[in-house]
């Protein structure tokens, strides 16, 4: 049944793609000053929470979605992180270059306006820059400020030195924090980290009935008057204090 079950969503998945592809060439998009061109944030954001359900992800929010656009900061753990904020907040992502390579994810990266950074190319003050130009623009962009995954049970570091776009945008800083729950336990499984590849994760989240993820929103923390280690620091007490309530 669980084999026949992640065939089923494959397909409506791979369906759901190609209706994605075809909306990305039709969406609206808005040119920025900085020459770049970002699509109508809903319809991308409707198709995330399409995506969502053709997986069976049950997506369960606590506490207030941001009422003002800002810069969104998570925990992350999963590839699945993307579409749950998106889904919900109509966020563009900064995520390395490599991911607009992947399937099904790279795809929605570039239709989402992803700011891609490219390691060791000293690109950090134009990514910034690109970051605040979406801001000011009364975007949502988020980033993961650990620079990597875990498998949940803890939140790394935050590297503060992005942080500086909320700062130059004077956009607040919007602590997100997420946990994966299966069968009323952690989800580990879906946790993309070593040993955790991309196909394994959805073809494991295809076969199962259902898999459920809590979103928690905590209170948004003005940039104004910060500097970038203070307010990473701020934001991940933010999502580690989330964490701990639950």
């Amino acid at each position: 049944m669980s084999l026949l079950r992640a065939l089923g969503r494959l397909l409506l998945l791979l369906l759901h793609v190609l209706a994605g592809i075809w909306l990305s060439l039709n969406i609206k998009k808005t040119r920025l000053a900085d020459g770049n061109i970002l699509p109508d944030a809903e319809p991308v954001s409707r198709w995330s929470a399409r995506s969502l359900e053709i997986m069976g992800i049950r997506v369960i929010t606590h506490g207030k979605p941001p009422q003002q656009s800002g810069l969104i900061v998570a925990n992350h753990i999963s590839w699945v992180d993307i579409p749950v904020i998106n889904s919900l907040t109509g966020a563009a992502f900064l995520s390395k270059d490599s991911i607009r390579y992947w399937p099904i994810i790279g795809w929605f990266a570039i239709a989402s306006g992803t700011v891609f950074i490219r390691r060791g190319k000293h690109e950090t003050q134009q990514v910034s820059s690109a970051i605040a130009e979406r801001l000011r623009e009364g975007r949502n962009l988020a980033i993961f400020a650990e620079g990597t995954t875990s498998d949940g049970s803890m939140v790394r570091r935050f590297f503060p030195r992005l942080f500086g776009a909320a700062i130059e945008a004077r956009s607040p800083v919007i602590p997100i924090a997420l946990r994966y729950v299966h069968e009323g336990k952690p989800d580990k499984d879906i946790a993309y980290i070593k040993g955790h590849s991309f196909l394994v994760i959805l073809l494991g989240i295809l076969a199962r009935r259902e898999s459920e993820v809590h979103v928690y929103f905590c209170d948004p923390i003005p940039s104004s008057g910060q500097d970038r280690r203070g307010l990473a620091e701020r934001a991940r007490n933010a999502i580690q204090a989330a964490l701990s309530e639950t």
